[in-house]
């Protein structure tokens, strides 16, 4: 699903300053990523979950407005992205699109429960690195 018009609008308003916050109120987290074709350096703030459903640490990024918001087509291209939380940076890498129902098996019960209440379809995920 494609974000509203006005959903867009709001987020050019909202984003910065959402952007003075995100990074040290879980779930919010400030991603780095970089543009398809200009190779220009963005920071969208996003909301994001670890999961471990084995030995690695994953990232969970919901997408509510479906995958073809510009940062996650900029980071399903490039394959990784940077993630700062509470002053840490972090590594996403291997990023792939999967189903919110299988992501939401490797999540806690609050988060697993936040994406299907919210009707959320697909998530990026991608191992989560120390940078």
């Amino acid at each position: 699903m494609a974000a509203p018009a006005f959903v867009v609008q709001a987020g050019k308003v909202l984003n910065p300053w959402v952007l003075r916050v995100a990074g040290r109120v879980p779930p919010w987290v400030v991603m780095h990523h970089s543009g398809r074709k200009s190779g220009k350096e963005y920071t969208t703030p996003l909301v994001a979950f670890a999961a471990r459903p084995d030995q690695e640490v994953l990232a969970v990024l919901p997408l509510p407005w479906g995958s073809g918001t510009d940062w996650a087509r900029n980071t399903m291209s490039s394959g990784t992205a940077r993630l700062t939380r509470g002053g840490a940076e972090f590594v996403v890498k291997d990023v792939r699109l999967v189903p919110t129902s299988e992501a939401a098996e490797w999540l806690a019960s609050m988060p697993s429960m936040a994406l299907s209440a919210a009707g959320i379809e697909e998530c990026l995920v991608g191992t989560l690195h120390k940078a």
